[in-house]
């Protein structure tokens, strides 16, 4: 019996995506186990000072959820991953991978980990609240 059937691999869409995915699709070949690949986009925070009728937010989150769309297709498309597994959500990081991989029923979540410096060190980084109450595998690249 295969350990992985159904990876989840969370991106941010940057450089160090590629390491990531490397390391997704080797664990995927090994298991003979299908990739769905994830990027969480983070809602825009508006302060209370800034006048909020001159800023179209929500055209400013279409328009990078659009972006992000067409960078992830791009991404899926150069190792054969179908549109249907490709997902570009708009929300918290950390939950909204955490609700797609139980969706989805992913038995691992495949995610690039930076290290923790600076405010991370307080707040937390995705990775750390992606193992919190995640319900299942969770493996983390170093990036």
């Amino acid at each position: 019996m295969n350990l992985y059937k159904n990876i989840l691999v969370a991106v941010d869409l940057s450089q160090d995506s590629a390491v990531i995915l490397d390391k997704a699709r080797s664990i995927a070949k090994a298991y003979d186990a299908q990739l769905n690949l994830v990027h969480v986009i983070e809602p825009i925070a508006v302060g209370y000072a800034i006048e909020i009728s001159s800023i179209d937010i929500e055209g400013l989150h279409q328009e990078a959820t659009e972006q992000a769309k067409q960078s992830l297709m791009e991404m899926g498309r150069n190792i054969d991953i179908p549109a249907e597994r490709m997902h570009t959500l708009l929300g918290q990081p950390a939950r909204e991978i955490k609700e797609l991989a139980n969706e989805i029923k992913a038995d691992l979540i495949i995610m690039g980990n930076h290290g923790r410096h600076g405010w991370e060190l307080l707040f937390g980084s995705t990775s750390t609240g992606v193992a919190h109450g995640v319900n299942c595998d969770l493996l983390t690249v170093h990036v």
